[in-house]
């Protein structure tokens, strides 16, 4: 069998492969005794009738159907692997003009959309430099001792305090544009339970700031200006006025940190609740510092290296971040038909925003894959049923029925290229050349 690879714009791989005389003869042999079975042929048994008779009854050409498709079937994942091609897409298939012949070579060709070949060059000249990890500072882990104390502090009623930075504040809130349409009020907004958590940025830009020295029953007028990117168009880079009355006001109180605190979680002291900060903030800090050298590496390759990206995995991408989007979205009870009706687009239009950081992330998988290759990184089944092992304890299922689930949705090679691309992934950020 010869097969010859070809490289075609957008992505797509054409793949001629030819299969000699010999074992086209055998196809159609076997082909024969496959199609026999399915006809009544006056005379004969079914099954039993001669081959010249069945052809000359019946025709020959059901027999080259058959040939012509066992023939594909039994070599497309051959061919595939001679290539080299690695599909993204459902192949089209064509067989070749002269059809199947016992006489002379069958011939068909394959075009698919397939992952990209990717020279890297020489390119271990960027791994040169040593990984820089960022020294962890005494008042970054204070810091971060401090919120942890502050993740278990308790809202406790001030009414009689001025609002504060990190209160809790319950609002009665109307809206107004400044410049409002002719015979409109401009009420856009109006809530007698809105509640505000001053500094945690969830309000437009400015509000919860402004409520600052505020007290309990005393209203007030907040003039600001919607950012020109606001989400909603109809309020996007206008001029507002928020008439506000502070109706409950809380504030945060922060338990001391000290052994008792420490023991509520688990520690035996103080001191080993900020070894252990220290450690899993070390370890942050060289997660930061691979991050950013991988990220480097790959800016770089991205500049040497050009490359057409699959049509199909910019596509999976893009679902992957609407998703991200949904997902974040319903952490705010908002759904995905509020959000689009609120920014006036349809899904189309948020699909194409999504579209550039959709081919940058396919852009860093391929090169990463692209790594692997050159590098002789491989993942095991061991790997990946590894990987499963704690999906199936989480759910409570056997492994067996886990991995045979990921088996029939694709889940289990997928599962096999992120994990590989992890390890490429490791690789740059690890690997030190002279």
């Amino acid at each position: 069998m010869q097969v010859v690879t070809e490289r075609l714009p957008n992505a797509v791989a054409k793949i001629s492969v030819t299969i000699d005389q010999d074992e086209v003869t055998r196809a159609m042999d076997q082909a024969f005794k496959r199609v026999v079975t399915r006809y009544n042929v006056p005379g004969f048994r079914r099954g039993k009738v001669p081959r010249p008779i069945f052809e000359r009854m019946v025709g020959v050409d059901v027999i080259w159907q058959q040939a012509a498709e066992d023939l594909v079937d039994g070599r497309y994942e051959y061919a595939l692997m001679e290539s080299g091609v690695q599909p993204v897409a459902k192949p089209n298939i064509q067989i070749g003009s002269s059809g199947i012949n016992a006489d002379e070579p069958f011939s068909f060709v394959i075009e698919v959309e397939a992952k990209p070949e990717i020279d890297l060059g020489e390119y271990r000249d960027l791994l040169t430099e040593e990984l820089k990890v960022a020294e962890l500072t005494d008042e970054r882990l204070e810091t971060e001792m401090a919120q942890l104390a502050r993740s278990q502090a308790q809202l406790v009623p001030a009414d009689d305090e001025p609002v504060a930075m990190d209160n809790q504040v319950v609002l009665d809130l109307k809206g107004y544009l400044e410049e409002p349409e002719e015979d409109d009020d401009g009420l856009f907004a109006e809530d007698e339970d809105y509640t505000v958590q001053i500094g945690s940025g969830t309000t437009v830009e400015g509000l919860d700031e402004k409520l600052v020295g505020l007290k309990v029953g005393e209203p007030t007028t907040i003039r600001l200006t919607y950012p020109e990117d606001h989400p909603d168009v109809d309020l996007a880079g206008k001029p507002v006025r928020f008439e506000v009355t502070v109706k409950q006001n809380k504030r945060l109180e922060v338990p001391t940190l000290d052994d008792d605190l420490a023991k509520a979680w688990e520690y035996e002291s103080l001191e080993a609740l900020r070894q252990e900060v220290q450690n899993r903030l070390q370890e942050s800090l060289q997660a930061e510092a691979k991050d950013a050298r991988v990220q480097g590496i790959l800016g770089k390759l991205k500049e040497r290296v050009t490359f057409e990206l699959p049509a199909p995995l910019v596509q999976q991408a893009i679902a992957g971040r609407l998703q991200e989007v949904q997902n974040s979205l319903a952490r705010m009870d908002i759904t995905l038909e509020q959000y689009l009706e609120t920014r006036k687009i349809g899904q189309q239009n948020l699909e194409e925003e999504l579209r550039p950081q959709a081919e940058e992330l396919v852009r860093d998988q391929l090169i990463l894959e692209a790594v692997a290759k050159r590098e002789g990184l491989s993942v095991s089944d061991e790997e990946v049923l590894a990987a499963i092992q704690p999906m199936a304890e989480l759910y409570r299922q056997p492994l067996a029925n886990v991995v045979e689930l990921f088996r029939q949705e694709g889940e289990f090679e997928r599962l096999r290229s992120t994990l590989l691309t992890r390890k490429a992934s490791e690789f740059l950020a690890t690997t030190v050349t002279n």
